[in-house]
């Protein structure tokens, strides 16, 4: 009896894509970020009256600007050339200076040099120059970019310093952040509770993020959790291979095989399935639940069109659902691939009895001489009481009593095997006294 296939990874794709953004909004473009009125009338609002604003220079400014036009335009030697100017000169102001030094790391992170970036977000962030906003932000990238490093316990530390000198209520996109570099970190309960607390903030689930509460649960094996969760994923975003996936394995664990089977029915309509072991398992689980013409519709369009490997066990396969829907002649031709494919005889022994089946005496005969020579079969003995009552039916007497006598060096044969031989001698008999 075949048995489904149930190899499906229940901690599923988890997609750590870092996402450059402080608290919800993007700042990884940051053209006109530095407007000197702009900076002044925040600086009026987070700092003490009594503290002197900083801006920009009327150069300095003009230098930051030029920068991020060579980088929107990814001229980033040009851009750092700019930058230095500010970075190596006598007559700018500290704040300047952290500008310049926070531009360098936008210039870094264009250019994918993320380690660069980091280096530089930290320098203006603890220059100690900066608005208390702008190093807020600062820190917020710092966590992202620490975890698209792989660097993953200083990037609790950012975003654990980001949460306690946040104003305010953190985003749902802050508490996603938190989650994620919790899980990387196997802290599955701090994950989770971000994770929920992010989920709860927004009116739509996020894909993202049911993704990393998928992975929570069934890391720890609460599938009865997971069920519902990947149902509305399932419907929600139907196109998504790895929520069907999941759902079929936690149906298998729940012990709900024909929703498991419904599930993988759907993947298939989908046109989800793509590799061969994908599709081949597919033809196995028709023809577990007794659906072989279906089963076998798959394995043949799939061994025609190469979408299925041509390999001994698909030949098989699709021999074994031709055979359980009684298509007889159809199972010949797979067997006969298998047969020659295979170091054993067993394919052989199978094609000879759907000649059987089909009364092609002479072609059931040579597959079990063929069967018999191969070897590797289990019950030898039954494959010579199968030769010899084909030898029966074209008249071999001689080969067929030898074929027998073989068949009755077994004990659970002998019986038959003797039968027939006694059956072949009286009508041999009766012919010489006819």
């Amino acid at each position: 009896m075949f048995q489904p296939f149930k190899d499906f990874h229940l901690v599923g794709v988890l997609t750590l894509a870092v996402i450059f953004q402080p608290a919800g909004q993007l700042i990884f473009a940051p053209v006109g970020m530095f407007d000197a009125q702009a900076q002044e009338n925040r600086e009026k609002k987070e700092k003490p009256k009594s503290r002197r604003s900083q801006v920009l220079s009327k150069r300095a400014f003009a230098i930051v600007e030029d920068a991020q036009n060579r980088l929107a335009e990814e001229d980033y030697v040009g851009a750092l050339s700019q930058l230095q100017q500010i970075r190596d000169g006598a007559k700018f102001s500290p704040y300047e200076k952290a500008v310049a030094l926070q531009t360098e790391g936008f210039v870094h992170a264009g250019q994918g040099n993320y380690a660069k970036t980091i280096q530089a977000f930290e320098k203006a962030s603890n220059s100690g120059d900066l608005p208390s906003r702008v190093v807020s932000d600062l820190i917020y990238n710092l966590a992202q970019l620490n975890l698209a490093e792989g660097l993953s316990a200083p990037a609790l530390d950012y975003i654990t310093r980001w949460f306690v000198t946040v104003e305010g209520e953190p985003t749902a996109d802050a508490y996603g952040l938190k989650a994620q570099i919790h899980l990387v970190m196997d802290d599955l309960a701090a994950a989770e509770q971000a994770v929920r607390k992010a989920l709860s903030k927004v009116e739509e689930p996020r894909q993202n993020w049911t993704r990393l509460l998928l992975s929570v649960l069934l890391q720890q094996e609460r599938y009865g959790e997971a069920r519902p969760i990947l149902e509305d994923a399932a419907l929600r975003w139907p196109d998504v291979k790895a929520f069907w996936q999941q759902l079929t394995a936690v149906y298998y664990e729940v012990n709900q095989e024909e929703l498991a089977f419904v599930t993988q029915q759907i993947m298939h309509r989908q046109n989800m399935l793509k590799t061969s072991k994908e599709l081949a398992s597919m033809g196995q689980l028709y023809l577990y639940h007794g659906i072989p013409i279906k089963a076998a519709r798959v394995l043949q369009t799939g061994l025609d069109d190469g979408s299925i490997e041509k390999t001994e066990k698909n030949y098989e396969l699709l021999a074994q659902a031709y055979m359980h829907a009684r298509e007889w002649d159809k199972a010949i031709k797979p067997l006969t691939v298998a047969a020659e494919k295979s170091d054993k005889g067993r394919f052989y022994e199978q094609l000879g009895q759907s000649y059987l089946q089909d009364e092609k005496w002479r072609d059931a005969e040579q597959a079990f001489v063929n069967a018999l020579e191969k070897g590797g079969l289990r019950d030898a003995a039954n494959t010579w009481l199968l030769l010899g009552i084909t030898r029966t039916r074209v008249e071999k007497w001689d080969a067929a009593i030898a074929a027998f006598r073989k068949a009755g060096d077994d004990d659970e044969t002998a019986k038959d095997a003797f039968r027939w031989i006694r059956s072949i001698e009286r009508q041999l008999a009766a012919q010489k006294r006819g």
